[in-house]
């Protein structure tokens, strides 16, 4: 829905906000000029810090149209029920045709200095995040495109008595094969042919690609162990090296200990034998 005024058009009415905690939304806003003149404008908001216009102001062609992208910060709380009183004004006023943007000033869009100023109110409005993309995604005109994972079809395919080989190539639908759910129990209409050629091919790609990561992962876990065994054969190693150390050094001082004992004890002779004499 869009606001009309004598200048320009301003679409939509009310600012729609996904809301997200702690995340960034945009939202834009398309000012459209009615006349054969040239239209500047300003984007003015009671919440300025909550909010990034840009550009906030301008300069519209006679029969242009300009997309101003409002985009609000980041809220780490969520308001109560999701209400929101913040509000936009859009102004607008005539201006010589050639004028600049960055010549645009906010004298212009004063009433009190006799300027023809019109203006059109803007509401805001959360709503919540929309829902994640269905697993099928319908085209109006065009076969029905399937989005299913892959993983998700082989396993369907195992229980599903209707499926061919437990996959169904995603290709499919863009080559002209028609699929659709029509019951709660995931009932298949599908082109017989088409399937079991296509079939056969994505599970071979799903084998091979499996076969392939459980290579890789084989061939790292064996050199993760290769290395451990080489690790813990080098602290062995370390651990009875620094244990012969010890004894050598173990060794040489019960050595010198002895032998300050043997020459002590023939000193301590020889002083006796002194003293007798």
């Amino acid at each position: 829905m869009a606001a009309s005024c004598d200048l320009f058009d301003v679409d939509p009415l009310e600012l729609q906000f996904p809301f997200e905690l702690g995340k960034q939304i945009s939202c834009p806003l398309k000012i459209t000029n009615r006349t054969e003149r040239t239209v500047a404008f300003k984007v003015k908001t009671t919440s300025p810090k909550k909010y990034c216009v840009r550009p906030n102001n301008g300069v519209v062609g006679p029969r242009s149209a300009c997309v101003v992208l409002v985009t609000m910060q980041a809220q780490m709380m969520a308001p109560p029920d999701l209400q929101c009183k913040d509000k936009f004004l859009v102004q607008s006023v005539v201006v010589s045709d050639g004028l600049p943007a960055k010549d645009v000033t906010s004298q212009m869009f004063m009433k009190d200095e006799g300027n023809m100023v019109e203006e059109v109110k803007l509401k805001v409005a959360y709503v919540m995040p929309p829902e994640p993309q269905s697993e099928i995604a319908e085209e109006s005109d065009g076969p029905r495109r399937i989005s299913v994972p892959l993983q998700r079809i082989a396993d369907d395919g195992r229980s599903a008595s209707g499926l061919s080989s437990g996959s169904v190539s995603l290709r499919s639908a863009e080559l002209g094969t028609t699929s659709e759910v029509g019951s709660p129990a995931g009932r298949v209409v599908k082109n017989e042919d088409l399937l079991k050629t296509t079939g056969p091919v994505a599970e071979t790609r799903m084998h091979a690609g499996s076969d392939e990561q459980y290579l890789e992962l084989s061939a790292l876990i064996a050199k993760l162990t290769e290395e451990n065994k080489s690790a813990l054969e080098q602290n062995r190693k370390l651990r009875d090296e620094l244990e012969l150390v010890r004894r050598q050094v173990s060794n040489q001082q019960g050595g010198f200990s002895l032998a300050f004992v043997l020459v002590i004890g023939l000193l301590s002779i020889i002083l006796g034998c002194l003293v007798k004499k």
